[in-house]
C-alpha cells in the first residue's frame, strides 16, 4: 500500500508540470498603436456591435467606442492608475481599474487591461496563462487560455515587419467576443 502511494505521489507531481517559457515574439516591443476595428460582444441573451478607434503610448490609451449608428459613443482613457468613461450624455465615471468601470456602467465583464496584450498577440502580465498553443514556424500565438479566458488568434497581418493579430475571439462562461482590426498604425509619433 505504501508503495501504490509514493507511485500515485510521483505520477501526480510529473503531471504538473509548468508551461515552457514563450520565446520572445516581437509583438512585445510594440508599444505604441493606433488602430481601427469592431467589436462583436455577445452573451446568452443579447449582442452589441461596437466599432473601435484605439490609440496606445506606453501605458496611456484613448479608445473611442461607437455603435454603429453613432448612438451610444463612449469615450475610455487613462492610464495603469486611473480610468476614465464619457458617456454620450456627457456623464463621467472614474476607477482605478478600467476593467471595473466597464462592468460597473456596462455590466459587461470585459478584460479591457487584459486586451493591450492580447490585442498584439501576447499573454498579459498577470496571471500566467494556463496554457498556450505557439505557431513555431511564425513565432506568434495561436491560442491561449488566461485568466478565465480562451483566447484564439484567428489571423495576423504584417505590419512594419512585425506579425499582429488581425482577428481574435475571445470567450468565457458569460461571453463570446470577436475582434476583426481593419487598420494598425505602430510605434508611431501618436497623439492622445
Amino acid at each position: 500500500m505504501k508503495y501504490i502511494y509514493w507511485i500515485a505521489l510521483i505520477f501526480l507531481l510529473s503531471s504538473c508540470s509548468l508551461l515552457t517559457p514563450l520565446p520572445h515574439i516581437a509583438s512585445t516591443d510594440v508599444n505604441s498603436w493606433r488602430l481601427n476595428g469592431r467589436i462583436i460582444i455577445s452573451s446568452s441573451q443579447e449582442s452589441w456591435t461596437i466599432k473601435v478607434h484605439w490609440l496606445q503610448q506606453d501605458d496611456v490609451y484613448k479608445l473611442h467606442l461607437n455603435t454603429p449608428t453613432g448612438q451610444g459613443a463612449i469615450l475610455l482613457e487613462g492610464s495603469n492608475k486611473i480610468a476614465t468613461m464619457r458617456t454620450a450624455n456627457n456623464e463621467t465615471f472614474t476607477s482605478t481599474d478600467p476593467d471595473s468601470l466597464i462592468l460597473e456602467v456596462l455590466k459587461i465583464n470585459i478584460p479591457i487591461s487584459h486586451l493591450r496584450f492580447w490585442i498584439r498577440g501576447i499573454p498579459a502580465n498577470k496571471p500566467a496563462p494556463h496554457w498556450y498553443v505557439l505557431n513555431e514556424a511564425n513565432q506568434h500565438l495561436d491560442r491561449l487560455r488566461q485568466d478565465g479566458w480562451e483566447i484564439t488568434f484567428k489571423r495576423y497581418t504584417r505590419v512594419k515587419g512585425i506579425e499582429l493579430p488581425d482577428k481574435i475571439f475571445l470567450e468565457n462562461d458569460q461571453f463570446k467576443v470577436k475582434i476583426a482590426i481593419s487598420h494598425w498604425d505602430i510605434n508611431s509619433d501618436l497623439y492622445l
